[in-house]
């Protein structure tokens, strides 16, 4: 049973398996600060609650700011090294030693097939934007090399869209012969483009091995001729290409597999977790975990998830094993092959080292259902102790925070934050625009959003439990005062405001700078906050609202005062609206080039005719003249 004043922290170190595998401490905005590895994880990450007996200088440093801590479990101590290694060149965690300095981060080339004239980009991340991904690529350095090979056998254009709308002439890659010039009329067409896209896409499907064997080819004639420097340039070449296209085979029994997702799944009544063992070129180098609730059947779950979870098309592995025999395995492995453009395996194993993947998947997915399960209670808890600790008429499920940013009284914005069961819910975040002032008074402007809120709420329903107030009694005061005027009753209302204490020491002996601030609570009806333990989740809980509210409001204003500064000489004149403001933006690719652009050049964007481009041209002659007038940078 939990002790009422455990943190949050404490009872997810408490819930630890006893097992090997790997720890993740996270801080409160969910960044990893730390992985580990440990025989036994139960015993090892309860010595971070004893930091005397750890030893280690930066214990309490990490201790002060981890919020959460994740378990994977695996085999033994020697697979929960290869991970431990994988998370920490991934993450970069501060409180780790990180001594690799190359950039061996995770990437994949990207090709947006819609496009007349595609071009390969290297990215970190999938998107569901319709483009077609190769990869991941665990070795960035090798990439780069196997694209610099590549450029030369399939030219494709390697500028930006913009660039290639703009050009007047073919770039220097077009003069070196690794650009086929598609910006220019009658150097290639759509057609012959189309061929060396697909002739690259073959090569970097690994369906084409021609360059790594005339690469190999020539490295070899070179060594024979005595060309030793030449030599060296093709072995580097030809080893970039091996460890690209040609990557080594992890073998697993008689197979060999490129890249393999074990899926695991674990089930309490309703409530099923699934974990994905993401393994890549051998290496265990992700997992995804998913809780959720759901009566269906575990062959209807599993075949449901790797519908959504594969859908998009996106890193496909060659081979999924999956926890239960699935009926439609052969139709659902051919769906897949299609969206990976390759063949994909769906098995369930029963026997040898692929059961024991799947096993050791599922004591993943029995670990996360458990710390859901823990994490849910620990929630209900700290939801309980802080209606007992402000004495609220109830629990505070739906809480709600406001706060408001402007600069100087300008460009006045709200926002307003909802956690639900003490979560973040951003689909119910909020931003505001204040429509019935512009000046400096955040007293006004919140009273305005409230009552908007409430409106709204009365109308719709979905009122929330709790209002918190960033801000003292004044600011309570206004919002009571709303409350009475619109008659609301059953919602509590509180807020938090920050107390500096001057006569406590700006340093410890540590040389940390010690917090001079104290937490209140102010409540209706009551002169005296309320101050709460520092240590309190509670507090952290209210905290935590706060200022995701705060940063809700000042990332909202930045926004706001952005897009201003961006289009405000382009706002006064006749005819351009936001769709033409944004279509010249889009097209000259800064404000700064549609103030330099001549008329010609700006009825090439989309929608503006002669007559509009005289007019822009006209109204910007004068912020035109400035930019003239500026110096030159002769490096640019």
């Amino acid at each position: 049973m939990n002790h009422p004043t455990e943190s949050p922290l404490e009872r997810q170190i408490a819930a630890a398996p006893r097992a090997p595998g790997c720890y993740i401490f996270r801080d409160s905005r969910d960044k990893v600060l730390y992985v580990g590895k440990a025989k036994d994880l139960a015993a090892r990450v309860r010595s971070y609650l004893r930091p005397g007996q750890d030893g280690r200088p930066q214990i309490p440093f990490l201790m002060r700011q981890a919020a959460s801590v994740e378990f994977v479990v695996m085999n033994n101590e020697k697979e929960a090294l290869v991970l431990e290694n994988n998370l920490i060149k991934r993450f970069r965690p501060r409180f780790n030693i990180v001594l690799a300095t190359d950039d061996k981060t995770f990437l994949s080339v990207r090709m947006d097939m819609k496009h007349d004239f595609p071009r390969a980009t290297m990215v970190h991340k999938y998107k569901r934007d319709g483009a077609v991904y190769f990869g991941p690529y665990h070795n960035s350095a090798a990439l780069y090399k196997t694209l610099e090979v590549l450029k030369r056998l399939y030219p494709l254009r390697l500028c930006s869209d913009h660039v290639l709308r703009n050009r007047s002439r073919p770039c220097v890659y077009h003069d070196i012969g690794v650009c086929c010039a598609p910006c220019m009329p009658g150097k290639v067409s759509r057609e012959e483009y189309a061929e060396l896209v697909k002739g690259f896409i073959r090569v970097l499907k690994g369906r084409d091995d021609s360059v790594v064997r005339d690469t190999e080819r020539a490295m070899n004639e070179a060594a024979a001729a005595l060309e030793f420097e030449k030599a060296a340039d093709l072995r580097d070449r030809w080893q970039a290409l091996k460890t690209t296209l040609l990557r080594q085979r992890a073998q697993a029994g008689d197979d060999a597999v490129f890249n393999r997702d074990v899926i695991g799944l674990h089930r309490e009544a309703d409530q099923c977790s699934i974990v994905v063992l993401m393994y890549r070129d051998g290496k265990l180098e992700n997992t995804g975990k998913h809780v959720l609730a759901s009566l269906l059947p575990d062959e209807e779950l599993v075949a449901g998830f790797v519908k959504e979870f594969y859908g998009f098309g996106g890193n496909v592995p060659e081979e999924i094993l999956v926890p239960v025999e699935l009926e439609d395995a052969d139709t659902l492995a051919q769906w897949l092959s299609e969206k990976a453009e390759a063949r994909v395996t769906l098995t369930w194993p029963r026997r040898g080292e692929k059961a024991e993947m799947l096993h050791l998947a599922n004591v993943n997915a029995r670990h996360a259902l458990k710390l859901r399960a823990e994490t849910e209670q620990r929630d209900r808890q700290l939801i309980r102790e802080l209606q007992e600790a402000v004495g609220l008429e109830r629990a505070p499920v739906r809480m709600e925070c406001y706060d408001i940013s402007h600069s100087a009284g300008k460009e006045t914005v709200a926002a307003g934050v909802c956690f639900l069961d003490g979560k973040p819910s951003k689909a119910n975040y909020r931003k505001y625009k204040i429509k019935t002032h512009d000046r400096n008074d955040d007293f006004a402007s919140l009273e305005e959003v409230l009552r908007r809120r409430l409106r709204r709420g009365l109308a719709e329903g979905g009122l929330p439990d709790l209002i918190v107030i960033d801000g003292g009694p004044g600011q309570l005061g206004r919002v009571q005062k709303v409350f009475e005027d619109m008659n609301i009753v059953g919602i509590d209302l509180i807020s938090l405001a920050k107390s500096r204490d001057r006569s406590a020491p700006a340093w410890d002996k540590e040389g940390e700078q010690r917090a001079q601030t104290k937490e209140r609570v102010f409540v209706p009806g009551s002169e005296q906050p309320i101050e709460l333990d520092p240590r309190s989740p509670a507090l952290f809980l209210l905290m935590r609202i706060r200022d995701e509210a705060h940063r809700f409001a000042v990332t909202f204003h930045r926004l706001q005062k952005r897009r201003q500064g961006v289009g405000s000489s382009l706002d006064n004149i006749p005819g351009v609206g936001p769709k033409k403001k944004k279509a010249l933006i889009r097209h000259f690719g800064s404000p700064k080039a549609v103030k330099l652009a001549n008329i010609e050049q700006l009825q090439q964007a989309e929608g503006i005719n002669a007559k509009l481009a005289q007019a822009i041209y006209n109204a910007l002659a004068e912020e035109r003249a400035k930019l003239l007038a500026q110096p030159q940078d002769p490096s640019a």
